[in-house]
C-alpha cells in the first residue's frame, strides 16, 4: 500500500526525534487528545457538547458503540439486527437504511460507510459528541452532531493493559494492548456471546457473535517541526441477528422468533490512516489521508417466518480514499483578536454490490401467481397462470461511485468577552450507479376453454442501465459566545445536509414489475402491476436548518466542583428522506424525499463531585412532527416522527472509598438509571413504545496492579421493544436484551 511505502521514504530522509517533554496520560485522567480540526477548546465551543473520558466508559460498560445513547441527550442507537443496522436517531431525525445524520470520525479520520460505525469501543482515551449541525467543518452526513473518537497513542501513553470478561449468555471479552517506549502502540480485542434470542423454528440462538479487532498505530517525530503518525485497524465480525418476532394486531401478541431460512452478516473492515502536522512559526499545515476497505455480506430470511417466501443475500466490497488538509495559523499570523482555520476535503468510494433475491415457492404463490391469476381469472375464467420453478432469483448487481470535494474556512473573533464565529463550507458530490437486475423463469397457462395446457415457455428478464446525480451545498454557520466567567452563553445558526444516493433495494419490485409486463405482452391479458418504476431509484439530499441557544458552566467552590449546560434549538428540514414501501405485498423498501419537518426540543447536562462523591444527569426532549407528508393514501401532516423518543434521562450516582493499604487501594461502588420514550413506530402513530427505565449498577475493587469488576444491566429485567417494521404486509417488533450481569478483570501495567 502505498501510505506505508511514503511512511518508509521519510523514515530513511529524516532523523528521528523523540519530543523535548512528553506528558503522559494516566487511565483515570486521559485528557482529549486534540483533534486537528478542533482549533477552540471544548469549554468555548458555540454547540452543546457531550464529552465521555476512558476512566467514566471502563466504570460504567460503554463498550459498544450503542451503548453511547444511555447518556448523550436526545441522541438514540437502537440495539437490533445486527452491527449492520446501527441506526442513529438524533433530535429526532435520522433513517434506517443509507447516510446518517451523525457523522463518525476516529482519530481525525471519517468512517465513510455507515455499515462500519458499530464495531468495538477498545482502548477509547475519550469520545465527544458535537450536537447540531457541524457540516461547516465535517460536512456530508454531519447535519444533527458528530462524533469524535480518540483512540489511546503511543504518543501520550506508556503501558501494557490486560481485560478479561464474562457475562450472561456465555459473553466473553478479552483485550491486550501494549504501548511502548519506541511509539508503537497494538491493541487486539475479541468478543464472543452466545446470544440472547433464542429461534424456536431451528432451536438455535440467532444472535451469536464473535468479534475481533486490531488497531496498530505508530507515532514518530521525524523532525522538531514534523509529527508522524500511521493508524492500521482492522475488524472481523461474524454473527447471527435479526430476532424479529411477528405481532398479530388483532390480540396485542408477540410471537416467538421463528424462521427457517438462515439470517445473519458477516464484515471485514480495514482502514489505513497516516497523519502528518507541520509546524512552523507562522503556520500549522496537517494532512490526514485513509485508505478504507469494506466487505460484508448480510443474509436475511425477508419474511422472518416459517414458510419458504424470499430471501435477500446482500454481498458488497467497497473501497474509499479520504484526503484533508488543514491550514491554522501559529504566533505570526495570529492576531489575538482573530483566529482562522481553512482546510480542503476530498474523497472517492467505489461500492461493488451483488444483491440477489430468491423467490420461493410461497412467495411465488403468494406475492406473484395470487396477483396475475386474479388479473387473469377476470379475462379467462377458470384459468391459471403457473410457473416451472418452484423458486427462481432476481438476480441485481450494482457499481456505485461517488466522488466529492470541499472547501471551508471559520474565523473567530475575539472581542472582549464576545467569541464570535463566522465560517463557510462548499460542497461538490457526484455519484453514480450501474445496474444490471435479471431473472429467468418458465410459465404456461392452464385454461379448461382451451382444452390443453400451453407448453411452459420463457420469461428472461434484464434490467440494466446508469443513473447518476449531483448537488452542490453551500452551508454557512454564524454563532456568538459570551464568557461571563463561569457561565458562557452560546446563541448559533448553522446549516447541514444529509447526502443522497440510490435506492438498490427496490429493484427486486422493478424486475418484477418488468416480469409482469413482458408476460402481459405473450399473454394478453389484464394483470395489475407493482407501482414502482425506474425513477425510484434516485434520492437527493436531505438538508437542514439549526437554531439553539444555550449556556454551559463549570467551578468549584471548596470540596464541591459543578458543572453542565442547558439549551435549547429549532430545526427545520426539508426534502426528508423517509423509507418507505411500495403497496401491496411488496418485497422491498425505498428512500424517498416526500417529507418536510420541524423539530423542537431542550437539552440539559449537570455534574456534581464532592470529594469521593459524584452525581451526573442528562436530559433531551425532542418534539419532531412533519410539515408536510402524504403518501398517497394518509396525510400524516402533525404526527410525531417515528422511531426517535420524545424524551431520554441518565442518572448516576457514584461513590469511592479509598484504603490505605498499599495494594488494595479502595472500592468505587455506582448505581444508574437510563430511561427513554415514547417512541412511535409509524407515521400514523398508532403504535408506540411507552417511556420506560432501565437500571444498572457496578461495584469495582482498585487494587495496585489491577482492578476487579462485576457489573449488571436491566437489572429490573423490564420488557421492552427496540424496533419495529413491517415486512409483506406483516408487523414485527424486536425485543430489548433482558437482565444481564458481567463480571471481570483488568490490569494496567
Amino acid at each position: 500500500m502505498i501510505l506505508p511505502f511514503l511512511y518508509s521514504l521519510l523514515l530513511a530522509s529524516s532523523p528521528l526525534r523523540e519530543p523535548e517533554t512528553i506528558v503522559l496520560d494516566t487511565l483515570s485522567e486521559a485528557v482529549l487528545v486534540s483533534s486537528y480540526k478542533q482549533v477552540l477548546s471544548l469549554e468555548r465551543v458555540a454547540s452543546p457538547v457531550t464529552e465521555i473520558r476512558m476512566e467514566e466508559m471502563e466504570s460504567r460498560g460503554l463498550d459498544d458503540f450503542k451503548k453511547l445513547s444511555l447518556i448523550v441527550p436526545n441522541l438514540h442507537i437502537p440495539d437490533y439486527g445486527s452491527t449492520m443496522t446501527s441506526s442513529i436517531y438524533m433530535r429526532g431525525l435520522g433513517s434506517r437504511i443509507d447516510n446518517p445524520v451523525v457523522s463518525l470520525y476516529i482519530d481525525d479520520i471519517p468512517v465513510m460507510n455507515k455499515n462500519s460505525y458499530d464495531t468495538g469501543m477498545f482502548d477509547i482515551s475519550s469520545a465527544a459528541l458535537f450536537r447540531g449541525p457541524q457540516s461547516t467543518l465535517y460536512g456530508r452526513n454531519s447535519m444533527c452532531g458528530v462524533l469524535t473518537l480518540n483512540t489511546l497513542s503511543p504518543e501520550s501513553y506508556r503501558g501494557t493493559r490486560i481485560a478479561l470478561e464474562y457475562g450472561n449468555a456465555n459473553t466473553v471479552a478479552a483485550g491486550f494492548s501494549h504501548y511502548g517506549n519506541s511509539g508503537v502502540g497494538l491493541s487486539v480485542n475479541y468478543r464472543h456471546s452466545d446470544g440472547f434470542y433464542l429461534n424456536t423454528y431451528t432451536g438455535d440462538y440467532a444472535d451469536r457473535s464473535d468479534i475481533l479487532n486490531l488497531r496498530l498505530r505508530v507515532w514518530k517525530q521525524l523532525r522538531q517541526d514534523l509529527v508522524f503518525e500511521n493508524i492500521l485497524s482492522a475488524s472481523l465480525t461474524s454473527q447471527g441477528g435479526y430476532p424479529y418476532r411477528q405481532y398479530d394486531q388483532s390480540g396485542g401478541e408477540l410471537a416467538p422468533v421463528a424462521y427457517n431460512d438462515p439470517c445473519g452478516y458477516k464484515r471485514l473492515t480495514v482502514s489505513e490512516g497516516l497523519k502528518f502536522k507541520l509546524m512552523k512559526k507562522d503556520w500549522t499545515l496537517s494532512s490526514v489521508t485513509s485508505l478504507q476497505f469494506l466487505a460484508d455480506e448480510m443474509d436475511l430470511d425477508q419474511d422472518f417466518t416459517t414458510r419458504s417466501m424470499f430471501t435477500l443475500e446482500q454481498d458488497q466490497k467497497e473501497g474509499a480514499l479520504t484526503q484533508e488538509l488543514i491550514l491554522k495559523p501559529e504566533a505570526g499570523w495570529r492576531k489575538s483578536w482573530w483566529n482562522w482555520q481553512t482546510g480542503f476535503f476530498g474523497f472517492a468510494k467505489y461500492t461493488d454490490m451483488a444483491a440477489p433475491v430468491k423467490f420461493k415457492k410461497d412467495g411465488i404463490d403468494e406475492l406473484i401467481l395470487a396477483n396475475a391469476n386474479n388479473g387473469l381469472a377476470s379475462v379467462l375464467p377458470g384459468a391459471s397462470l403457473s410457473f416451472q420453478e418452484d423458486e427462481f432469483d432476481i438476480s441485481s448487481d450494482f457499481g456505485i461511485t461517488v466522488a466529492g470535494a470541499a472547501l471551508y474556512h471559520e474565523s473567530y473573533f475575539t472581542i472582549g468577552r464576545w467569541l464570535l464565529t463566522a465560517g463557510l463550507r462548499v460542497d461538490y458530490e457526484w455519484t453514480g450507479m450501474d445496474y444490471d437486475s435479471r431473472s429467468l423463469v418458465h410459465w404456461t397457462i392452464k385454461a379448461p376453454m382451451i382444452g390443453s395446457d400451453i407448453g411452459y415457455m420463457p420469461l428472461e428478464c434484464v434490467y440494466q442501465g446508469y443513473e447518476k446525480n449531483s448537488w452542490w451545498e453551500f452551508m454557512p454557520k454564524v454563532s456568538a459566545l459570551y464568557d461571563f466567567g463561569n457561565v458562557k452563553a452560546f446563541a448559533v445558526f448553522s446549516e447541514g445536509y444529509k447526502s443522497g444516493g440510490f435506492n438498490t433495494q427496490i429493484f427486486s419490485d422493478i424486475l418484477q414489475n418488468r416480469m409482469m409486463a413482458s408476460l402481459m405482452e405473450k399473454a394478453p391479458v389484464d394483470i395489475p402491476l407493482p407501482e414502482v418504476t425506474a425513477s425510484n431509484t434516485v434520492y437527493r439530499p436531505e438538508r437542514s436548518l439549526n437554531l439553539e441557544i444555550g449556556a454551559r458552566f463549570g467551578f468549584t467552590e471548596g470540596r464541591h466542583s459543578f458543572s453542565g449546560s442547558a439549551s435549547i434549538y429549532g430545526i427545520r428540514c426539508t426534502d426528508q428522506q423517509i423509507t418507505v414501501f411500495p403497496s401491496g405485498n411488496s418485497t422491498g423498501r425505498m428512500m424517498a424525499n416526500v417529507g418536510d419537518s420541524r423539530s423542537l426540543g431542550a437539552e440539559a447536562e449537570f455534574a456534581w463531585t464532592y470529594g469521593n462523591f459524584s452525581f451526573s444527569a442528562s436530559y433531551g426532549f425532542c418534539d419532531a412532527r412533519f410539515i408536510n407528508y402524504d403518501d398517497g393514501m394518509d396525510d400524516y401532516a402533525g404526527n410525531r416522527i417515528p422511531y426517535s423518543p420524545e424524551h431520554t434521562l441518565d442518572s448516576r450516582v457514584e461513590y469511592g472509598w479509598d484504603f490505605s493499604n498499599s495494594y488494595f487501594l479502595g472500592i468505587t461502588a455506582g448505581v444508574e438509571v437510563s430511561a427513554l420514550g415514547r417512541i412511535w413506530w409509524d407515521e400514523a402513530n398508532t403504535l408506540s413504545q411507552p417511556f420506560y427505565a432501565l437500571l444498572g449498577a457496578d461495584v469495582r475493587g482498585r487494587f495496585k496492579w489491577f482492578d476487579v469488576f462485576l457489573r449488571g444491566e436491566n437489572l429490573t429485567g423490564e420488557r421492552f421493544e427496540v424496533f419495529y417494521f413491517k415486512s409483506v404486509g406483516r408487523s414485527f417488533f424486536q425485543i430489548g436484551k433482558p437482565l444481564r450481569l458481567t463480571v471481570g478483570i483488568s490490569v494496567n501495567i
